[in-house]
């Protein structure tokens, strides 16, 4: 078989012999590492967890083709829809085949109590109150909803065969400003609660 010549001019194009490469295959959950979730959680005050659930839901809709499913109230309103996501994620390990063992539900529960406690506290009467008690309250909150999306990221990471998350363990730039922004908020409290004295001002007696 004779070899066409590269600078021939009249000589027919060639077709590709490389194959185009296939589609990346979009993974069915958010994978992200869990002391990634950890830190950016505590570091935002809880916020990323409006993102981790939105996130879950868009790649959840994507894959199961389920356009009537809106990731962004599911994120806003998440104890009303934990439940759903847990069971979602431990439908795929099963169809999966993986002996991972979790309660999804219970798990799902666990998070609802803590969100709930830190909204019973925020309406609360302050009067008669320290400030330090919101701020315990605050970390409880977040540690135990932490403890029960740990347990939820840990299953989805397997349903996506990424059980070590190596797609999603390092900093990005964007999660390091949120850790910066997040270290001078925490910092400010932390100055509010425990070193500014307030001033009490005595009238005299009449």
């Amino acid at each position: 078989m004779t070899q066409t010549d590269p600078h021939d001019i009249y000589a027919p194009p060639q077709a590709p012999l490389a194959e185009p490469a296939a589609p990346a295959e979009v993974p069915p959950f958010y994978v992200v590492s869990v002391a990634k979730l950890g830190l950016l959680l505590f570091a935002t005050f809880g916020l990323y967890s409006l993102y981790w659930f939105w996130r879950h839901w868009v790649l959840y809709r994507w894959n199961r083709k389920r356009f009537d499913i809106w990731p962004v109230p599911r994120a806003v309103f998440a104890i009303f829809f934990v439940h759903g996501l847990n069971n979602a994620i431990d439908q795929t390990l099963r169809r999966n085949g993986s002996t991972y063992t979790w309660s999804a539900a219970n798990w799902a529960t666990l998070f609802v109590v803590f969100v709930a406690v830190s909204w019973a506290y925020q309406w609360f009467p302050e009067n008669g109150l320290p400030p330090w008690l919101g701020m315990i309250v605050s970390v409880v909150s977040l540690s135990g909803q932490f403890i029960a999306m740990a347990h939820a990221q840990r299953a989805a990471n397997r349903a996506c065969n990424d059980p070590e998350a190596e797609a999603n363990r390092h900093l990005t730039g964007a999660n390091w400003a949120w850790l910066v922004l997040g270290t001078v908020i925490w910092l400010l409290t932390m100055i509010g609660l425990f070193l500014v004295t307030p001033i009490e001002v005595r009238l005299p007696a009449p």
